[in-house]
C-alpha cells in the first residue's frame, strides 16, 4: 500500500535547494504530526476502542482503503488534505491497538514494543541520512521493490492458512528488508522530485506507509524470536 509506487518514474527538473529544503521541512514535519495521530489511534485502540476494532478487522481494513484514496483525490486541497491525513493515521494507528494490547500482556511485550521502536527509529534515520548525503538515486529499485511487495502480499495471505513460526518469521523478515528499500526509493524521489509531481502530502503517506509496516514486520520478527527464547 504505497502511492508512490504508481506514480511512474522521477522526471527530469529537481526543485531548487530553497524550495527542497522548505519541502522536506513540510514532509517531515508532517510525518510526525501524523505518527502523533497513529499513537493516539493506537492508544484509542488499546482501550476504549478494543471492542470496536477488535470484532472488525474487515470493516477497519474497507475504512484505512477508503480513506486513502479520498486522500489521493483531496492532496491538494488545503485544510481539507490534513484532516483525511489525520484521519488515515488515527485508523492506521487503530489498527495496531489489539496487537500492542495483546503484546503488553505477555512478560516479553514491553521489551518487544520498545525494541521495535528504537529498531524502526534507528533503521529510518539512517537510511534517510544515506539518501540525502548520497546523493544516489534509487529509482532503479522501483521495478524490483513492486514485485517485492506483491510477493510479501501473497505471502501474507499464505500466512493466514498456514503460520508455523519459522515461516511467518520469514515473511517478517522479507518485509523488514522490503519496507527499507522503500524508505530509501521514496527519500530519492522526494529529493528528485520536480515542483507539479509531487506533492507534501503524498510524500508523507509514502514514508509514513515504509515506517509504518516497517515497524509492524519488526514487532512481529521481535515477538516470534522472544517467544521462542
Amino acid at each position: 500500500m504505497n502511492p508512490a509506487m504508481f506514480s511512474g518514474p522521477v522526471v527530469e527538473g529537481r526543485r531548487s535547494a530553497a524550495s527542497l529544503n522548505r519541502f522536506m521541512m513540510k514532509v517531515y514535519g508532517l510525518l510526525a504530526f501524523m505518527f502523533l495521530a497513529s499513537g493516539v489511534g493506537a492508544l484509542w485502540g488499546m482501550g476504549k476502542g478494543l471492542q470496536v476494532v477488535g470484532p472488525h478487522p474487515i470493516i477497519l481494513a474497507i475504512a484505512m482503503f477508503g480513506t486513502l484514496f479520498l486522500l489521493m483525490a483531496v492532496q491538494k486541497i488545503p485544510g481539507l488534505n490534513l484532516i483525511v491525513t489525520t484521519l488515515f493515521a488515527a485508523l492506521m494507528g487503530a489498527s495496531l491497538g489489539p496487537i500492542l494490547f495483546a503484546l503488553l500482556r505477555t512478560p516479553s511485550g514491553a521489551a518487544v514494543l520498545s525494541d521495535a521502536l528504537f529498531l524502526t527509529m534507528a533503521i529510518f534515520f539512517a537510511l534517510t541520512l544515506y539518501a540525502i548525503v548520497s546523493g544516489k538515486s534509487f529509482s532503479f529499485m522501483g521495478s524490483f521493490l513492486f514485485t517485492g511487495l506483491i510477493l510479501v502480499v501473497i505471502l501474507s495471505v499464505v500466512q493466514i492458512f498456514f503460520h508455523p513460526p519459522i515461516f511467518q518469521a520469514v515473511v517478517s523478515g522479507v518485509a523488514s528488508l522490503l519496507f527499507s528499500g522503500l524508505i530509501l526509493f521514496d527519500t530519492s524521489r522526494i529529493l528528485e522530485s520536480n515542483e507539479e509531481e509531487l506533492t507534501p502530502i503524498m510524500a508523507v503517506v509514502s514514508l509514513y506507509l515504509d515506517v509504518f509496516n516497517l515497524f509492524v514486520s519488526l514487532l512481529r520478527l521481535l515477538e516470534i524470536f522472544r517467544g521462542e527464547e
